[in-house]
Formats: structure tokens, sequence, C-alpha cells
């Protein structure tokens, strides 16, 4: 019998249907072979860290106090604190430079991609190595309200743009498809009890074929998709109701500061939940765009966070606009701590995945790109070198490979995605120095 319930599992999932929540993909699912697999998430912030000295900030912000080069006795800054749960899992990058070190918001072609900004992203890149049970999408790719006043998108294929989805209810229909997802398209709210009525005879005939813990893990993964849509639901607006004829007032809402937390929150629910679901492998999250209009209320009423960065209003302006991005970030790595790994049964999605944190400029007073932060955090499937339990400081100047009127030997960005590139199986198409950097991953 045992024999004949793993043939017929097979055969599910051995159909070629690739969603995630089809029949098959709902098997693959329940019948994973607890072998681990890398997922990676890049969180891209506008305008900066804060690096530079500023009203008290003796070397601002971000960089943490290390006692080295490359040690685990630093102690974290104002806002890297921030991420001070996550501390034992990461790795804070020092010594950076993007493109020229200068260009102000130019950077924002550069930050994932090659020197020269020629070719493909490295989200792209890692999209086409690392692939989801999803075939069509490469990977996640979430904008929240990272179009407001102009698409200034950090992800290209070649020299090509890509716009992200700045709407999470559609974003939710780009994850998942093989269930009643609505997107805010239809007359009312899909409610959590019919959300899979359009597979439910499938799930049930997939159930008597399963185990106890196979049909655990099944009922884990869609408990996790039906809170995603739910949240969704509750807390961002969608084109229905009074909306349905107006559909320029819903998309109105969604980029309005009115719902700058929720939307931005929804996204990171969307882009884990799909990612718990196995439907891709590799995420970007873009916060906003580079000069940030969008008002951010809880910081200031009437000054957007591009002019806090640039310190026209207060202190606290400055420091609590650059917290709030950062702050979201933080949620971004709670969400992936609370949800399943997809393929190792007991694990956190947040063991498996590499998070990848950074921002298209240094500062945004000056608006440089020289000395910009990359933090790398998370489980990774055990491939990031971050220290002996207590997180790592790791300065890469003695590694650098430029000369900079400033910064003396700094490293060019498009080296952390070529070594990040390796970890993950492949490499990147990038001219100039490519060379990976020292004791960083395990396999490289």
């Amino acid at each position: 019998m045992a024999t004949s319930r793993r043939a017929l599992l097979k055969g599910i999932m051995a159909t070629g249907i690739t969603a995630p929540l089809s029949l098959g993909g709902m098997a693959r699912l329940a019948h994973a072979a607890d072998a681990p697999k890398l997922k990676v998430v890049f969180a891209v912030i506008p305008d900066g860290f804060g690096v530079d000295t500023f009203g008290g900030y003796d070397g601002g912000l971000w960089f943490p106090k290390a006692q080295g080069l490359d040690t685990d006795q630093f102690t974290l800054n104002e806002l890297s604190k921030e991420f001070a749960d996550y501390r034992s899992q990461a790795v804070f990058l020092k010594g950076l430079i993007v493109n020229s070190g200068t260009g102000g918001h130019n950077g924002w072609q550069y930050i994932l991609r090659d020197s020269a900004g020629k070719n493909s992203s490295i989200d792209l890149i890692l999209g086409e190595q690392l692939r989801g049970r999803n075939s069509t999408l490469k990977r996640i790719y979430a904008g929240p309200h990272a179009t407001v006043g102009a698409s200034w998108n950090i992800s290209y294929s070649g020299s090509s743009m890509i716009v992200p989805e700045t709407n999470p209810n559609f974003l939710f229909e780009q994850v998942y498809s093989g269930i009643n997802t609505n997107g805010g398209a239809s007359s009312s709210v899909t409610s959590r009890s019919h959300l899979f009525d359009p597979v439910l005879s499938q799930l049930q005939s997939l159930r008597g074929l399963l185990s106890m813990a196979e049909r655990a893990k099944l009922d884990t993964h869609l408990d996790a998709v039906e809170q995603v849509k739910y949240d969704l639901d509750q807390q961002v607006p969608v084109t229905t109701g009074c909306y349905a004829n107006e559909p320029n007032i819903a998309s109105n809402l969604i980029n309005s500061a009115d719902y700058r937390d929720e939307v931005t929150q929804a996204h990171i629910d969307v882009m884990v939940g799909g990612m718990s679901c196995g439907s891709s492998r590799v995420g970007t999250l873009q916060i906003g765009r580079s000069a940030d209009q969008v008002i951010i209320k809880s910081v200031s009423s009437s000054r957007n966070p591009h002019d806090c960065a640039h310190r026209y209003g207060s202190v606290s302006e400055w420091r609590e606009s650059r917290r709030w991005y950062i702050q979201k970030v933080k949620y971004l790595m709670d969400q992936l701590a609370r949800y399943p790994d997809p393929d190792v049964a007991g694990d956190s999605l947040l063991d498996h995945t590499l998070v990848v944190f950074t921002s298209e400029m240094a500062d945004g007073a000056p608006e440089h790109m020289q000395d910009v932060p990359v933090t790398l955090m998370g489980g990774a499937s055990g491939l990031l070198k971050s220290g002996t339990g207590k997180g790592r400081f790791y300065d890469l100047k003695p590694f650098g490979d430029r000369s900079h009127w400033a910064m003396g030997t700094p490293m060019d960005m498009q080296r952390v995605w070529a070594t990040i590139a390796r970890a993950a199986g492949t490499d990147v198409p990038y001219g100039g120095d490519t060379s990976s950097i020292p004791n960083l991953f395990t396999n490289v």
C-alpha cells in the first residue's frame, strides 16, 4: 500500500504542473525530501543609511563600532541595533563603493548590477539559477511605493529596467495560482473560507494519499497562504465596492502616505508567504524609490523622507526616517523566521534564506555612494560565515580593488554580487574584477 501511495504521489508530482498550489505543486510541498535549498532576498531602501556624522552622531547611524577589521567584537550602532535579535546570523560589510562613488540618485541604476551598469542585476541572475516551483516566476519583485513620481527601479534584465509590482493585491495574484485570488478584481472581497474552493476536490484527493506527517506539512503551508490573504484583505485597499469603477482612486490609495505601513508590510507578507510555499527562491524588496517623496506620517506630517535624509529638518526627522525603513526590513526578518521552510520540515524559512540588505547610496545628504553598507543575514543553509555566535563585522578594504581619494582602497560592489552568485552555484557576466571575497561563504 505504501509503495502504491508513493507511486501515485510521484505520478502527481511528475504531471508537469508547476504552480505551487496546483495538485502537483501541493504534492511537492507535502512530499518535500527535507533537502535544504538556499533562498535569497534582496532588501533595498532609498537614500542611504545616514553613515556620515551629523547632529551628535559621530560616524553616522549605521556602522557598528568594531575592535578590528574582521571581528565579532563590535557594538551595534543607533540603527544597526534594530537587528540585535539577528546579530548572531549577521555579517556587517564595510568598505564598499558603488560606481564612481558619486552621482547622487543615479545609484539606483547600479546598486544590484555591475559597476558599468550594463548587465543584468544579481537578483535576476539568481532567479535563473535558484528556481522555485512556479516556472513562470523567476523571482518575486515587490515595490511598495517604488514608482511614485518616477520609476527609478533597481532590477534589470540586461540593459532593460524591470518595473516591480506596486500593488500587493496584484503581487498576490502573481505569486499564487490555482486558487481564488481575486486580487481586487471582483465585486467582493474574497473570504478565507472560500480561498481554496477551486482546488477543494484536488485537496481532498491529495489528503487521502498523504501520511499524517505529510498532511501536517501541507496544512502548515495552506494555513500560511490563508493568513497572508486574510491580512491583505483586512489592511490594504482593493479596487472593489465604491472603487470598482474608479481604479485610479484605489491606485492612489495604494500609493498614498495613508497606507504606507500597511502596503509595505503586505508586500513583505506576500513575498514571504510565496517563498514559504515554494513559488520562488529569490525575492527583491524595493521599499520606495531613490529621492523618496512619500511622507512617513509617523516621522513627519509634512516633510518627505528624501528631505529628511538631506537634513532639511530636525535631527529626529533625519534619524527616524532612516529607522522606519530599517524597521520594515526587521519585519521582513521576523516574517522569514515565522514562516515554515518549504523543503525542510521543522525549519523556518530564515534558516535557509540569505537576506542581503543595502541602499543605492550611503548617505542622502551629500548623496554619495562611498562606504555603502551591505549586511548579510539569515541562516542561509549554513553557507554564510557569520562568526561564532556573536555575529561578524567585516571591513573589506584590505581586499580592495579600487583607488579612491576619500576611501583609500575600497572594494567594488560587484564583487559582493559575484561572491553571492558563486555561493548559489552560478556566476556573473560582469567585466572588471569579479574575484570572490575571501572567507565569506563556506563553499566559495
